[in-house]
């Protein structure tokens, strides 16, 4: 049965800590050697007891006793010192011990030393300083008296409560009308003046808006109505770049560091225009009108039906909407409080089987007041709880008497807390230290907390890392934390507030900072700006105590911090635990006072551009993690590593001048991650396999002459996640394969196996070697390369081998005739064959052995299947399954990519029935390819799925291309067609609607497009490229009101074209070596208003500029001047050429190239010239290939 619910206090668990260590064995050395004062610590040890006896009987009065509230937050900050004492002397004997390791002197000299005047200071200064502390806490016993604070007798200590599926979806309840109504609405294309509707839920904090919105945004339905869908959390922070930004990420999928508002809204514009578009701006407070109708300006673009959610707490912010539906999400029904609660509760056990716990819990329903977040958080309180009286406890709590203010914390979310195990309230607590609505990930927290003392270590037996994902594990079981996306988690906003108030004065997010005093500030984190100078950490001046330092970046892009923080106020900060630098480029080099920073427990230097770290690094004995990944300037790390003995976590990810370890890394036995991949490491240090405790090691590399074999992977038997063995050439011998013992290390989830490029030595060898090294069944991917082996061992293709495995990628294996058996593998979803020089069938074995009585459906499961590079390649065997199997046995029947390069002897047909696949890749050199009849007419007429069809120097004696065989095509790349003449449109009853990116390249003979122009009015990016014989472009260009990007390449006999003008609203418009090419003003150049990037190439301009007044001998400004979205122009093989304009650019323009223009190039030389002024202001200037700025 789980334990009472108990208010454990806040420090309970830091006090438990604090006489764990003075009743520890290193405590007990010091003090047998009578270096520090036994009867002082003894009484502190009593005091710090006595204290904690009272604890949880102050926690609950401090929350309606001033006095008592004041009286634990001063002990708080006496315990925080206290730990800091405490940690001070621990770090000075785990420097002895460490230099005493380390010492080659006789042991006369070692006493002689480990009694040395130093030493017998620093703990004669330690005993004071403990005296000093004692007296503090005697004072806090002395006013518990007064205080009227109470022993809590027999209190049982809380168990953690078992993880649940509660971690995924949450569950709705009572919201079925609400959703009814909001439906309606988003399904009718009714809309009042505008395209655009909005629709507006309005609610208290914690009554479900954001959960209500989400569930329309995910429904099937709402799906399938709307052509894009983009959700953007607002949050009280309102920041219109930052929502317009992540709109427009969301809907082009693709990152954005455009930070200019108008550009952002006009390309935001572009790509919603004519598209029914959903979008939910969540969490809205900002009540400024011109901010909102600011904001939604470009959502007008959209089509007829398109429509916004807005959640709000604020009638004031729905008001800005005007005459729009607004939803008013009224509190649940009891009823459905209670339901909500239930099933946060028993999970899936019916809760009728519980009456008496039925009727408690329908009470303490009732005091939810019908908000959602409220029932869930108490439900997780009381999961597995199944004891009558714990349930009543919570029922008739005083804490339900507590005023529901403005400080929005609700009663029912304080009882979360409160009944919170102490380790728990403190990282709980330490979540709130990141802003709102941010998304963190579980694992960055994990090392977060560890280093902050925030674990014990040795609970249960377990490993930190393992106890810390569990206390993750149960925040989110009791939702106080929650899923967000695939690997993100974020607290709401009402529990941060909770959190940030619980945390009294010890944390602080300096963005937020008022008149808080930084004196006895313990924690900081502060958001990232892209010059983070001095002035900004200027009030952490006298932030003495501060254990935490921790930049928190919201978008990507380049970082500099202030070389005064560095080197002035960083050395002040002696009692850190937690420093980031992390994305910080100007930092090179890391000053040498860091290593007085003996507390620091986890050291983050990540995309730095350091070249190696100070040696002082090596005396941060108590550092647990060192993230270093993405240091590409990096080329060694201290010799002295080894006595980083209790560094568990280092990252070297993607250290690309990084090229060996130090040479007594096996020392660091409390080493468990170790991602060394993206390195140059040519070896593993010698005996690695002494890292016992390791879970996870990204690769191992195998030395030529030196360092370990791979036998020294028996020893480390907990290895999980991913391995990879590189250069296994390198002597490794059948006994070292097998005493590695893969097949034992059931943890492992993606391995790869790899060879060196050389020709193999001994192939029989290698065979064998690969034969020893199966792994586990377990295994999801796995990957072999450079094999130099005849033949594949059985075990590669047996479904018996591998039931789980997803992801299968076999490359440069030159000697394999034949390929696995990979049809038999039911799980098998991705497959890539590359390089395998002599295969010249790809027959039945591939499929699996007809004969065999276990054959399954081949590649039942599989869904992306690649060859590459197989130059022998020639037949590609049909599958022939018996008659009664036919309708069963269909190979293939869930392949949605599948890619040919590079077989340039291949020929037949690609198999037929492939009803899922969307996505067709022929390309590189592949002659024998020749004509579509490489598509099957029937397997042509199946393809009804295909979405994506490139085409590169293949299908050669095709001539007329049918456009319309294909009804869903999107994407149709066709390069290197020698043949092609003409598209066929013969049979298209409709537009091609889904077509919306076309790519003509090398294919001379091409002479003309469809009369009539293309049907293609959702057509968005247009490229013709080297097809020398093209006369004609298509008519009535200018309807292909989509288009954003044309591009037209060596067209020498390219003669009409925008007959009627360009595309309105092109972004992107190039024409290069086009001789013939005769640019008008009918093209209306002037006009197009959302133009991006513009070049300005060849002699060939010359008429029309000069006709429009732009391009005489100069540049006339009023002409470039209309091009208000302009952010890059190039200037190419203009010689004559003498100005740019007089009265400047585009105040858009951020890049200018100039190439081949010799007068321009001098004018605008590089501070020498004499307009050089006129340009310096634009951030990037380019001049014949050499960057300016």
């Amino acid at each position: 049965m789980a334990a009472a619910l108990i208010g454990e206090a806040f420090i309970s668990a830091s006090i438990q800590v604090l006489c764990d260590r003075i009743a520890s064995t290193d405590f007990g050395d010091l003090l047998r050697q009578k270096k520090l004062d036994e009867p002082l610590l003894m009484k502190l040890n009593m005091t710090l007891l006595t204290l904690s006896a009272v604890l949880d009987d102050a926690e609950e009065k401090q929350i309606s006793n001033l006095a008592v509230r004041k009286w634990l937050d001063e002990l708080k900050h006496a315990v925080f010192d206290a730990e800091d004492l405490l940690d001070e002397i621990d770090t000075e004997a785990l420097r002895c011990k460490v230099e005493g390791e380390g010492q080659t002197e006789k042991l006369t000299k070692k006493v002689l030393n480990f009694f040395s005047p130093s030493r017998s200071n620093f703990y004669r200064s330690m005993n004071v300083e403990i005296q000093g502390l004692l007296q503090r806490l005697e004072g806090f016993v002395q006013q518990k008296v007064a205080l009227g604070l109470t022993e809590v007798v027999g209190r049982k200590v809380s168990q953690r409560t078992p993880t649940t599926s509660l971690i995924h979806e949450p569950f709705v309840y009572g919201r079925d009308e609400d959703k009814e109504n909001l439906s309606k609405v988003l399904f009718s294309d009714d809309a009042s003046e505008d395209d655009v509707s909005i629709l507006t839920i309005v609610g208290m904090g914690g009554v479900g808006k954001t959960t209500l919105a989400r569930a329309l945004y995910n429904d099937d339905k709402v799906n399938e109505h709307f052509t894009l869908r983009s959700w953007a959390c607002v949050s009280e922070d309102y920041d219109a770049i930052r929502v317009t930004k992540t709109l427009l990420e969301s809907v082009t999928s693709k990152p954005c560091n455009m930070t200019d508002l108008n550009l952002l809204q006009v390309e935001l514009r572009e790509q919603l225009k004519g598209k029914k578009f959903l979008f939910v701006l969540d969490d809205l407070w900002n009540e400024k009108y011109f901010d909102w109708k600011c904001l939604q300006t470009p959502f007008n673009s959209g089509a007829r039906g398109s429509k916004v959610i807005v959640t709000t707490r604020s009638e004031n912010v729905a008001s800005l909407m005007k005459n729009v539906p607004i939803q008013h999400l009224k509190p649940l029904s009891h009823e459905d409080c209670w339901m909500l609660l239930s099933k946060h509760a028993f999970g899936n056990e019916n809760h009728n089987a519980h009456p008496t716990l039925e009727e408690i819990g329908k009470k303490i329903a009732r005091k939810c007041n019908g908000l959602p977040l409220a029932a869930e958080t108490l439900g997780g309180l009381l999961r597995c709880q199944r004891d009558f009286k714990e349930w009543n406890k919570l029922l008739n709590s005083s804490l339900w008497e507590l005023p529901y203010d403005k400080s929005d914390i609700l009663p029912a979310l304080r009882l979360s807390y409160h009944y919170l195990p102490a380790q728990l309230k403190r990282c709980f607590v330490y979540c709130s230290l990141f802003p709102k609505d941010y998304q963190f990930n579980k694992e960055d927290m994990v090392l977060l907390w560890m280093a902050e003392g925030l674990i014990p270590q040795g609970f249960n037996g377990q490993r930190m890392e393992d106890t810390a994902r569990s206390y993750f594990d149960e925040l989110v079981s009791r939702s106080l934390l929650q899923k967000s996306g695939e690997d993100g988690f974020t607290m709401h906003d009402l529990l941060n507030d909770l959190g940030r108030f619980m945390s009294g004065g010890f944390f602080l997010r300096l963005e937020e900072r008022e008149s808080q005093e930084v004196k006895r500030l313990r924690h900081l984190s502060y958001a990232r700006g892209e010059f983070d100078a001095a002035k900004k950490f200027e009030p952490l001046n006298g932030a003495k105590c501060l254990r935490t330092f921790l930049p928190i970046s919201i978008d990507g892009g380049p970082l500099i911090i202030s070389k005064k923080f560095l080197h002035d106020l960083l050395p002040s900060l002696k009692r850190l635990r937690v420093l980031s630098l992390s994305r910080y480029q100007n930092v090179a080099e890391v000053p040498d006072s860091v290593g007085n920073l003996i507390h620091l427990r986890y050291l983050d230097l990540s995309q730095t551009a350091i070249v190696s770290l100070p040696v002082a690094v090596c005396t941060l004995y108590n550092l647990q993690t060192l993230l270093l990944s993405g240091c590409s300037a990096l080329i060694e790390l201290p010799a002295d590593m080894r006595k980083l003995i209790n560094l568990r976590t280092l990252t070297l990810a993607g250290c690309s001048s990084l090229t060996k370890l130090p040479a007594d890394m096996r020392e660091m036995s409390s080493l468990h991650y170790l991602d060394v991949s993206g390195t140059k490491i040519e070896g593993m240090p010698v005996e690695i396999g002494r890292l016992r405790s390791l879970r996870t090691l990204t690769d191992f590399v195998v030395g030529r002459y030196t360092g370990s074999s791979i036998g020294e992977l028996r020893e480390l038997q907990h290895l999980q996640g991913r391995l990879r063995i590189s250069n296994l050439h390198n002597g490794v011998h059948v006994v070292d394969a097998l005493e590695a013992n893969l097949k034992d290390k059931k943890e492992l989830k993606d391995l790869e196996l790899a060879w060196g490029v050389e020709d193999a030595d001994d192939s029989q060898k290698e065979g064998d070697v690969l034969d020893k090294l199966q792994p586990s069944a377990n295994l999801e991917k796995l990957t072999i390369r450079f094999y130099g082996g005849f033949s594949f061992p059985n075990w590669l293709g047996s479904s018996n081998s591998f039931s789980n495995i997803q992801f299968m990628w076999i490359s440069d294996c030159q000697y394999c005739l034949s390929l696995p058996s990979f049809g038999q593998l039911p799980t098998l979803q991705t497959l890539r064959i590359e390089r395998m020089e002599i295969v010249r069938t790809v027959g039945v074995e591939f499929y699996g052995d007809l004969n065999g009585a276990s054959v399954i459906q081949p590649f039942r499961s599989l869904k992306m299947l690649e060859f590459v590079g197989m130059p022998e390649w020639e037949e590609w065997e049909d599958w022939r399954p018996s008659p009664s199997g036919a309708s069963v046995l269909q190979p293939f029947p869930c392949l949605q990519k599948m890619i040919i390069r590079d077989c340039p002897k291949l020929r037949g047909y690609l198999p037929n029935r492939l009803p899922c696949l969307k996505t067709l890749s022929v390309y590189g050199f592949c002659p024998t390819v020749s004509s579509l009849e490489f598509l099957s007419h029937e397997m042509m007429a199946e393809l009804t799925s295909l979405e994506s069809l490139f085409m590169f120097n293949s299908f050669h004696s095709v001539r007329s291309f049918p456009l319309g065989v294909f009804p869903k095509l999107s994407t149709l790349v066709i390069n290197g067609c020698e043949n092609l003449e003409s598209f066929s449109i013969e049979g298209v009853d409709q537009n091609l609607s889904h077509l919306n990116s076309l790519r003509i390249e090398g294919c001379p003979n091409l002479a003309s497009f469809p009369d009539g122009g293309l049907p293609t009015p959702n057509l968005r990016h247009l490229v013709v490229d080297g097809c020398k014989n093209l006369k004609s472009f298509p008519e009535r260009i200018r309807t292909l009101t989509a288009l954003e990007g044309l591009e037209l390449y060596d067209l020498p006999n390219l003669v009409s074209f925008a007959q009627g003008g360009l595309p309105p609203n092109l972004q992107y418009f190039y024409v290069t070596d086009c001789d013939k090419v005769k640019p008008s003003v009918e093209w209306g150049l002037q006009g197009l208003v959302s133009l991006k990037q513009f070049t300005i190439a060849g002699e060939i301009w010359a008429p029309l500029l000069k006709e429009q007044l732009l391009l005489p001998t100069t540049l006339n400004a009023e002409g470039l001047l209309h091009l208000t979205s302009l952010q890059k122009l190039r200037i190419s093989g203009c010689p004559k050429l003498q100005f740019l304009p007089e009265n400047g650019l585009p105040p858009s323009l951020s890049c200018l190239e100039i190439y081949n223009c010799s007068t321009l190039e001098k004018r605008y030389e590089d501070k020498k010239g004499e307009d050089w002024a006129k340009i310096s202001h634009i951030p990037c200037i380019w001049i014949n290939g050499e960057v300016i700025i």
